[in-house]
């Protein structure tokens, strides 16, 4: 019994240690167009990138930053191997959660954190010469919301989108930061009334 908890520490140290190993270092982008909540933008750019990269947008958790994502994720490894370039937003919340839940933020090109978002895409497509076609967001709890988001808001830009431990875009809508029922799924819906 003692060997299951020991592999599970060691697989968890490993994996800490190589989200560490990355060949190069986040670079903060400013000036990339409207930014109505002043999200933190950080570009992970590996040394030999792919000609036309495709991009992955990496949203972190409430109380998370920019730095600790890809410190404990392996996308900029992941980049390093394949040539693409990650964007890594910091929110600008004092309590590091993303904005999921304001008419602005749910609406195409109308303010919120997802308009920050959609900016920066937009700049590394323009700056980079990132194929459009391969523009990805991912995250995890908040990011994962923010990951529904960006989908639901801005299928013009997002190809596709992989949420961790999140809840449905616009679950969150209304005034309040938090909305109990859709934490607890006491809200259910039909993929169309979504």
């Amino acid at each position: 019994m003692f060997v299951r908890p020991l592999l599970k520490f060691l697989t968890v140290a490993a994996l800490a240690v190589l989200g560490n190993a990355a060949a190069s270092q986040l670079q903060q982008i400013t000036n990339f167009g409207s930014n109505p909540t002043n999200v933190g933008i950080f570009l992970y750019r590996p040394p030999n990138v792919a000609a036309s990269p495709a991009l992955i947008v990496a949203i972190h958790y409430c109380q998370g930053t920019a730095q600790a994502y890809f410190s404990g994720t392996q996308y900029a490894n992941l980049a390093d191997q394949h040539g693409f370039l990650v964007i890594y937003p910091d929110a600008p919340d004092s309590g590091g959660c993303w904005d999921v839940h304001t008419t602005a933020t749910l609406t195409h090109d109308a303010g919120g954190d997802s308009l920050g978002i959609a900016s920066a895409v937009r700049y590394a497509i323009t700056t980079y010469g990132v194929d459009p076609n391969r523009v990805f967001a991912t995250g995890t709890s908040s990011g994962a919301m923010m990951t529904n988001v960006l989908a639901g808001a801005y299928p013009d830009l997002f190809k596709a989108g992989s949420a961790f431990a999140g809840v449905p875009y616009g679950c969150f809508a209304g005034p309040s930061l938090w909305n109990s029922a859709c934490a607890t799924g006491t809200i259910s819906k039909t993929a169309q009334q979504w």
